[in-house]
């Protein structure tokens, strides 16, 4: 079974969704500070984009919206949420590694742990190099990932946890981490109340820990030139050894 299969549905109905609108929220503040040009085209290239959430959030404010997922699944949903909302964006199934699109956009995102799913060095390069290549002259790319603190120490501080639990629906993550190669591995089990018996649903998520230096290497080697790099984005909080998470502003 594939990732974000059958999970896609939990995700898009759960609490998930409101982290992407949480950065949709503070995405015209961040380009303030660092002070992102917003006229022009405004064409933005959301990677991984998922079920649509920050896409939509995005078109709502007069962006042009182009949204990439390798998910059918996620896809189907962001089209719907998208229909719903009644804005038009442009939803393709692609690989990120492989994006086909050349000096098109002004902006691309990729967001919450969409990159840590890439497992080497060669898929984050590929990846940064086709966003470069899909990108205008100038055009700058927001992203953030995981650190290697966040899934090595963080992940690992609740190895068995509920993440969700309602009178239809249990939701258990059970984590582990590979120091050796630097994967963790998230186990999603669920249960779907139907009628009066459960249906129980599996998924695993492996993520790697790619190092600062590996990222900005990278960043590098496609073109880019790192702006700064954060440990919070809201409110802006420098990057510290004990950020779980780190948030890139990057330039072409």
């Amino acid at each position: 079974m594939k990732t974000y299969d059958r999970f896609a549905k939990i995700y898009a109905e759960s609490h998930y969704p409101n982290l992407s609108q949480s950065v949709a929220d503070i995405f015209p503040t961040v380009m303030q500070e660092y002070k992102i040009p917003s006229n022009g085209s405004k064409k933005l290239l959301d990677v991984a984009c998922g079920e649509g959430s920050f896409a939509v959030a995005m078109a709502n404010k007069g962006w042009n919206v182009t949204g990439i997922d390798q998910s059918e699944e996620m896809l189907r949903l962001a089209k719907h949420r998208a229909s719903q909302t009644k804005v038009k964006i442009n939803f393709l199934n692609q690989d990120m590694r492989f994006i086909d699109f050349s000096g098109q956009f002004d902006i691309a995102t990729c967001w919450f742990d969409s990159l840590n799913y890439l497992i080497t060095n060669d898929d984050l390069q590929s990846t940064f190099n086709a966003i470069s290549r899909a990108l205008k002259p100038n055009g700058w790319f927001l992203f953030d990932m995981n650190t290697v603190y966040g899934l090595a120490v963080t992940w690992q501080k609740n190895p068995c946890e509920v993440a969700q639990e309602t009178p239809e629906l249990l939701e258990l993550h059970r984590t582990s981490y590979n120091y050796e190669k630097r994967l963790a591995c998230a186990k999603i089990t669920w249960f779907v109340k139907v009628d009066d018996m459960w249906e129980k649903f599996e998924e695993k998520h492996v993520e790697r820990a790619f190092s600062i230096d590996e990222i900005e290497k990278c960043l590098e080697y496609a073109g880019f030139h790192v702006v700064d790099k954060l440990g919070r984005l809201d409110p802006f909080t420098p990057l510290q050894p004990s950020s779980s998470r780190v948030w890139f502003i990057a330039r072409k």
